[in-house]
């Protein structure tokens, strides 16, 4: 695999990870100042399906291609894989929780702003393991051009 290319994709994952918290954060900020839930649930459903959708998908993509591709390489990092695959479930759930809370008819602010809470901080940690755990196996990875392409979406 070209080097360039893994470079790429490496700080694509950085950017992609940066841009949701992002997202998060603004959802976090409307509900700090104290909207009505009522008001705040369409925006907040547009922003849930928007985010759970493009965090859904990269998880996914991890999941399905990258992680078997970069076990095939590092199989060491089964431990550091097999957690980041558990965080991707428990991520899933809060996220689906959070969504669950916006159909409530009576679900408060601050509930929602505590949910958005959890969400984020395990987002947080579970992106700064995930890069710190994967960094140096990305510097050394190569992977076959057939896995490149499934990982890099030109399957």
């Amino acid at each position: 695999m070209l080097r360039t290319r893994l470079f790429a994709w490496h700080r694509e994952l950085q950017d992609v990870h940066h841009r949701l918290e992002k997202t998060l954060e603004d959802a976090r900020k409307a509900i700090r100042r104290g909207e009505r839930a009522q008001a705040l649930k369409p925006e907040l459903r547009i922003f849930c399906y928007t985010f759970c959708s493009a965090l859904g998908s990269h998880h996914r993509s991890e999941d399905d291609h990258f992680f078997p591709a970069l076990l095939r390489q590092a199989p060491e990092l089964a431990p550091a894989i097999a957690r980041l695959r558990r965080e991707h479930e428990v991520l899933a759930r809060l996220l689906a929780g959070f969504q669950h809370a916006l159909d409530g008819p009576r679900t408060s602010p601050r509930r929602l702003f505590q949910q958005i809470n959890e969400v984020k901080a395990t987002m947080k940690a579970h992106f700064g393991f995930e890069e710190g755990s994967l960094t140096r196996a990305l510097h050394a990875f190569d992977a076959p051009e057939r896995d490149a392409r499934r990982m890099f979406g030109d399957a």
